[in-house]
């Protein structure tokens, strides 16, 4: 009896070590955590919102978490046309995208006026664009 008990205790422990150190290794290399999605980092600001540098545009889709979907928009380009209620937006390749600008939209960087390069995280539904994040790119 005391030999099972021994047994699997040492299961038990051998378990709990390989769990422990396959945890420790997941976190090594990984640095401070950045600034929320959007938002400059400690160098500036980078590509824009969340958008990988040379991106010009792209859409993506994501579970909502609530058993639906969500279509998540990128965008990099200059202003074409800017007002209180939307954004239009062209890239380098002549994609063009006009996106409605909310309360909820958070804007960094000056106003937003024609020519100025620009960063865009919005979200699509029913054919319209809510911009989320619009950056500036200085």
């Amino acid at each position: 009896m005391a030999a099972v008990g021994i047994a699997v205790a040492l299961a038990v422990g051998g378990a709990a070590a390989v769990y422990a150190a396959a945890a420790g290794s997941s976190a090594v290399g990984q640095g401070p955590a950045g600034p929320p999605p959007g938002w400059e980092g400690p160098h500036g600001p980078g590509p824009g919102p969340g958008i990988a540098a040379g991106t010009l545009h792209s859409h993506s889709v994501a579970s909502d978490g609530k058993g639906g979907f969500t279509t998540e928009l990128t965008q990099t380009g200059a202003v074409i046309a800017s007002t209180d209620d939307t954004l239009t937006v062209r890239s380098d390749d002549g994609y063009t995208q006009t996106y409605t600008l909310s309360a909820q939209t958070r804007k960094a960087g000056p106003s937003l006026r024609p020519g100025q390069q620009v960063s865009v995280r919005a979200t699509s539904a029913n054919g319209a664009a809510t911009a989320a994040v619009v950056a500036v790119i200085p």
